[in-house]
């Protein structure tokens, strides 16, 4: 007779790696003179440049996201506004070139140039295979390992905006097709404000509510706090990254927000694994070149220590001194 032996299936576990930067604008505004502005450096230092400092970290994990806050156009008729930003469309090599590989289109600098400049931002990016999600338009990214992401993106700078809508229902659109991670990015806020108002944290928690597995946000051009809310987390706001829109920002500091999400035979697990890289959107602290870099000593230090100042309001998630997330129960 023979003999039978039972097998133990091991479990597969899968893990998703997602970095996430603060706004990108891929080129300057309209009233820049040329000498020192995003066109002058990608001219003289070409695509590679501005990410270089990231490239290794963004070739590292499984998806990187950023808030493209630009249009990508050979467009000249703009919209009458203050601040008009665009960059050229040939400039997706500069987001190719670094393992840059989804954006969030959904912000109040996505049509500067009229509808058409919007047109042509989505071909250059559906040309570069740069995945983007806008209003109803959702992203699908599937990593090597074949997790299927799903991002949905809207600016609703102003209260009460109708275009809540099409985040949640969005999100609710991506569970229904199946996706194994939902992103909601968030273009809201008050400029300049490092902490949320309550249009935000309710929106914030309406997303996680409807099925997101974490909300990013952006629009304020500086670093608000991370809460966690029902096992997910709400990253508030992370300032500007490579920012051309501006030529001497004041505040520079910034961040890096990376999550490791983990599978076990399809099925999200409850732990939460996050961290921030302290980042200057700018390798000198007198003007902007539009390269950030990890920032290192004291000024680490000092975007840790802000952004657990920013972060206080809420449930106890707190950064310890590399930057990694961690509950006070925890402590």
């Amino acid at each position: 007779t023979e003999m039978v032996t039972e097998t133990e299936v091991e479990p597969v576990v899968t893990t998703v790696t997602i970095s996430a930067t603060g706004d990108c604008a891929l080129g300057p505004v309209q009233t820049h003179s040329y000498t020192g502005s995003f066109n002058d450096y990608y001219d003289s230092h070409g695509e590679e440049y501005f990410f270089q400092n990231f490239k290794e970290i963004f070739e590292a994990d499984d998806l990187t996201l950023i808030n493209l806050e630009c249009v990508l156009t050979n467009e000249t008729n703009r919209v009458e506004k203050t601040f008009n930003i665009k960059g050229k469309p040939e400039y997706t090599g500069i987001m190719t070139s670094s393992s840059i590989e989804a954006v969030s289109l959904g912000n109040n600098h996505s049509a500067d140039y009229g509808p058409q400049s919007l047109v042509d931002t989505k071909a250059a990016l559906d040309a570069a295979g740069i995945k983007y999600a806008i209003n109803d338009t959702i992203s699908y990214y599937t990593t090597e390992e074949g997790i299927v992401v799903a991002m949905v993106s809207a600016s609703i700078t102003s209260w009460g905006n109708s275009r809540d809508q099409y985040l949640l229902d969005g999100v609710t659109e991506a569970r229904n097709q199946g996706a194994d991670l939902v992103i909601a990015c968030c273009h809201w806020g008050i400029e300049r404000e490092h902490y949320p108002n309550s249009y935000q944290t309710n929106l914030g928690h309406a997303l996680i509510d409807k099925g997101a597995d974490l909300v990013i946000g952006n629009h304020p051009h500086v670093l608000q706090g991370i809460e966690e809310y029902n096992g997910k987390l709400i990253v508030y706001s992370l300032g500007n990254f490579s920012f051309g829109a501006n030529k001497n920002p004041s505040d520079k500091d910034t961040a890096v927000y990376q999550q490791t999400f983990t599978f076990v035979d399809g099925v999200l697990q409850t732990d939460i694994s996050a961290k921030i890289i302290p980042s200057r959107l700018s390798s000198h602290d007198s003007y902007n070149d539009y390269c950030p870099v990890i920032a290192e000593g004291d000024k680490a230090s000092n975007i840790i220590k802000r952004m657990n100042e920013y972060s206080a309001p809420y449930s106890g998630v707190f950064f310890d001194e590399q930057g990694n997330l961690l509950f006070k129960t925890q402590e």
